[in-house]
């Protein structure tokens, strides 16, 4: 009986138990300065310019007292000395350069570019810089160039780069506080160095860093000291600022916070970028000592001896006895605007020093641990989410995976020839005919990246994906009896019919081109996102989804694929439901507090009416989504092949009816995901992994580290069923192009078998052909897969849903007119892709709008050949008697 009880309850705690991933910090120490003399220890320096260039971590510069300290009216001492470390003998190892700074300096800023290390300004003891060098190390040899210098000496300032452009902001110059913001473009070095808007107040010592604030790269401008107007006690700032480089302004965002909302004034701290939206504070100091110090200072220069000595006595006993600085290790992310401490230092806590990230690990090289006196320690800081998969969230998978291949086998035995494995004979209902197209077109990206792309942003995009509902009476008054009427194979059968067969070839090759870069991505996808939060083989995850694909559509053609989009799509709905459940209850003040948060923070906002090509503003998206709706629901074959499934046109219209009544409730549903993420994660800052590497594996980290095991698994599982139901699709339709445009147009007379046989092959080839580039795909840097997608939609088939609206809505035009009109249309997109700001969303209108302009205007040279016309709408009427 007890034995059955525990078993019952291990059952049970499985079961509801999330796996929680929880953050894991562990701290080492990397090394230790390297001395210049036998049996010497380095006493370490203060202010060194920090960076890394090819793996290899820099270290020049710096100030020291390496005698006397302050308290004993020591010298500071600065020096030109260049440290270079790497990973030698699986050990990190410092060692002396040959190569010296020019000048000896300590107080500047470095900041890490791919063609080196950029140092900017600092001081010594006769004079504050305006000197910068470009450090470059290569086979672990530096190199040292001079950069252009600053339009004002500085030191104590922060860098950062965003893209090619290089931002200063804070530090001292001779004549106070700097309040300006500098940049300089790398790429148009002849500009020199640029003032933009400043700060408002001049700050020093402060933590510049920039990261991806959900919608852009920003700058972060973090704490610092600055004296106010004629206050001789300095302030120290818990303030976090953010340059926004698209609007040129500043924002003030939520203070320094420690766990206990406590804010924490700090300056002179170690800042460093991680992953897709965290900045990570080391050190620093919090001014309660410091202002002591200051004000015992102030009083030596009293009238008064004894007011001197003692003031004198209580300064060196401060520095003497100084308790040294932050401990707290403090973590900011920029998309929730809320701070986390995963721990404390073990080690004693540095300021007046940079961090950088090298090998996945935050590396803090020496610094000030207490007034005057310098570490020679260099300490790295590894962060982890300590968790995997779990064994039942892996039989959840596998079963799933089992149910697929046995759908496939289960339809190989209904078919008899290609209309069986193309268009399943006719034989499936509307409603699942409706839900098909739904699972389709809802893919892994829409699964995973909307979501995460509502967790950065807000719901201007929804408007997207509510056009579908606008397109649909178009779509059955004007484009389906072309598809149902003329009992075509695929949609490119009709180009032929009415224009030649080159556009029809030239379409064909498009769409062949689209579906395995869409194959890859969306194989990609789910892999990235189960690798990120589990740590599977991202590379092994593209495979196994990949084969077990192309094993059940290709042996179970359209009928399989329809079936199992059919069963996807459940998963997928029920996945999404259960998600929200939980994260809503995870919210502060649950259903409450989520809606109170929202509405506080604008994530629900929705129209924006401003007039910005650029931006995703509801004219934008309104069109955008029009268009690239258009495009899929006329010109993709995966699509178009669903409208020939069902019995006769009249099921098929009531068909995409309910995919575009689906469409809606779900959609919210995703984007209501990505403001629960939010709302689950500024409630539990420390409950997000920092070392996610890309927004889009936030809902699946969701999903693994809150979810209950088992429940996890199903849902892991809708992400591949999302991926799966999509890839099925592409496959079965490729398959149907290369088959019916290119291999029975080739190849007279060819039999059932034989085209059946080409049908299985050629979905194998498109499947590994896809896989190929997925893998590829693996080591690409991809910021937003959305936004990606889209682009390649814009792209490569805004020709496509061109030629049939020039075909099916302008009769002069001819196969001459809309193949250049086609062509005309890419270049311009292309032109405005790489030339403009303009939005990706609007990609598909204007590569429409140009190709079927274009197309227009030379049918006036190249008319069309009314019997191509004539034939094509006589097939119609003609079909439409019968039906």
């Amino acid at each position: 009986m007890r034995r059955t009880t525990l078993i019952v309850l291990f059952i049970l705690s499985a079961l509801l138990g999330p796996l929680r991933a929880q953050q894991q910090l562990s701290q080492a120490l990397l090394d230790v300065l390297p001395a210049s003399g036998q049996g010497e220890t380095h006493h370490g320096w203060a202010g060194a310019f920090i960076g890394q260039h090819n793996e290899v971590v820099v270290m020049a510069g710096g100030s020291a007292f390496p005698g006397a300290k302050p308290w004993e009216d020591g010298q500071k001492k600065f020096t030109n000395e260049l440290l270079l470390g790497w990973e030698e003998n699986g050990q990190f190892t410092w060692h002396k350069d040959k190569a010296q700074l020019p000048k000896m300096v300590a107080g500047g800023a470095a900041v890490s570019l791919p063609e080196g290390i950029l140092c900017t300004g600092g001081a010594n003891a006769q004079e504050v810089l305006a000197d910068a060098w470009l450090i470059k190390v290569a086979n672990q040899t530096s190199e040292i160039i001079p950069f252009a210098s600053l339009p004002f000496p500085l030191k104590d300032h922060g860098i950062a780069v965003i893209g090619r452009d290089v931002y200063i902001a804070g530090g001292v110059t001779p004549q106070g506080y700097n309040s300006h913001l500098l940049v300089y473009n790398l790429d148009n070095p002849e500009n020199g160095w640029q003032m933009l808007a400043g700060l408002p107040h001049g700050i020093t010592n402060a933590v510049v860093e920039s990261q991806m604030d959900g919608s852009e790269q920003c700058l972060y401008v973090i704490g610092g000291r600055y004296k106010q107007n004629g206050n001789s006690v300095t302030t120290f700032s818990n303030e976090v600022w953010k340059f926004t480089p698209s609007q040129q302004q500043w924002t003030k965002k939520n203070a320094i916070q420690l766990s206990n909302k406590n804010s924490l004034a700090l300056a002179a701290a170690a800042g460093v970028k991680i992953g897709a939206s965290h900045i990570v504070l080391v050190g620093g100091d919090t001014g309660h000592v410091f202002n002591r110090v200051e004000k015992a200072i102030g009083e030596m220069t009293s009238d008064d001896e004894v007011v001197r000595q003692q003031a004198k006595a209580q300064r060196n006993e401060l520095w003497l006895n100084h308790p040294g600085f932050n401990k707290d290790i403090l973590v900011y992310n920029t998309i929730t605007d809320s701070w986390f401490s995963p721990g404390k230092l073990n080690s004693n806590a540095p300021a007046v020093t940079s961090a950088v990230f090298w090998q996945n690990k935050v590396v803090v090289p020496s610094g000030e641990v207490s007034p005057g006196v310098r570490t020679n320690q260099v300490i790295a800081l590894d962060f982890q989410s300590n968790g995997g998969f779990g064994w039942l969230n892996y039989v959840v998978l596998v079963l799933y995976f089992i149910a697929m291949l046995l759908l496939g086998f289960y339809f190989m035995k209904r078919e008899g020839d290609e209309q069986d494995f193309f268009k399943a004979g006719g034989r499936i209902p509307w409603w699942a005919a409706g839900i098909s197209i739904f699972a389709t077109t809802l893919s892994a990206i829409t699964f995973i990246a909307i979501p995460a792309k509502a967790y950065a942003t807000d719901w201007r995009m929804l408007l997207f994906n509510f056009t579908i509902i606008m397109v649909v009476p178009v779509i059955i008054r004007y484009y389906l009896p072309f598809f149902r009427r003329l009992n075509i194979g695929t949609a490119y059968e009709y180009l032929e019919m009415r224009f030649n067969r080159t556009v029809r070839w030239v379409a064909s090759v498009l769409f062949i081109l689209f579906m395995i870069t869409r194959i890859a991505i969306v194989l990609f996808l789910p892999s990235l996102a189960l690798h990120t939060v589990t740590g599977f083989s991202v590379y092994w995850s593209i495979i196994i989804m990949g084969v077990v694909t192309i094993v059940y559509c290709t042996s179970g053609g359209i009928e399989a694929v329809v079936w199992g989009d059919v069963i996807q799509g459940f998963i997928l709905f029920a996945g999404a439901l259960f998600a929200l459940v939980f994260m809503v209850a995870g919210v502060d003040g649950g259903l409450g507090g989520f809606i109170q948060l929202s509405l506080d923070q604008d994530k629900l906002f929705l129209f924006d009416s401003s007039l910005d090509w650029s931006k995703p503003v509801m004219w934008v998206v309104l069109l955008g989504g029009f268009a690239n709706s258009l495009i899929a629901y006329t010109s993709d074959q995966s699509v178009v092949q669903r409208y020939m499934t069902t019995k006769d046109e009249r099921a098929t219209a009531r068909s995409i009816w309910l995919n575009g009544i689906i469409s809606v409730p779900v959609s919210i549903i995703f984007f209501l995901l990505g403001t629960g993420l939010y709302a689950f994660y500024t409630s539990n800052p420390g409950a997000i992994s920092i070392t996610i590497p890309n927004l889009d594996a936030v809902f699946p980290h969701f999903i693994v580290s809150e979810m209950p095991a088992g429940l996890a698994g199903l849902l892991i599982a809708a992400v591949f069923a999302a991926a799966m139901s999509t890839l099925s699709s592409n496959i079965n339709s490729v398959a149907a192009v290369i088959t019916s445009d290119f291999y029975k147009v080739l190849k007279a007379n060819v039999s059932a078998q034989s085209t059946l046989l080409v049908a299985r092959w050629s979905g194998i080839i498109v499947g590994v052909f896809g896989i190929a580039m997925a893998l590829v795909l693996a080591t690409w840097d991809i910021a937003s897969l959305w936004d990606q997608f889209n682009t390649f939609l814009g792209l490569l088939t805004g020709g496509l849903a061109a030629f049939f609206m020039m075909g099916i809505f302008f009769k002069r035009i001819s196969g001459v007119a809309a193949l250049i009109g086609v062509g005309v249309g890419l270049v311009v997109l292309s032109y405005l892709r790489n030339t403009s700001d303009m939005s990706f969303l609007l990609y598909g209108v204007a590569g429409i709008s140009v190709s079927v302009c274009v197309g227009w205007l030379l049918s006036f040279i190249w008319p069309s050949k009314s019997v191509n016309d004539e034939l094509v709408y006589e097939g119609i009427k003609s079909n439409q008697k019968k039906t």
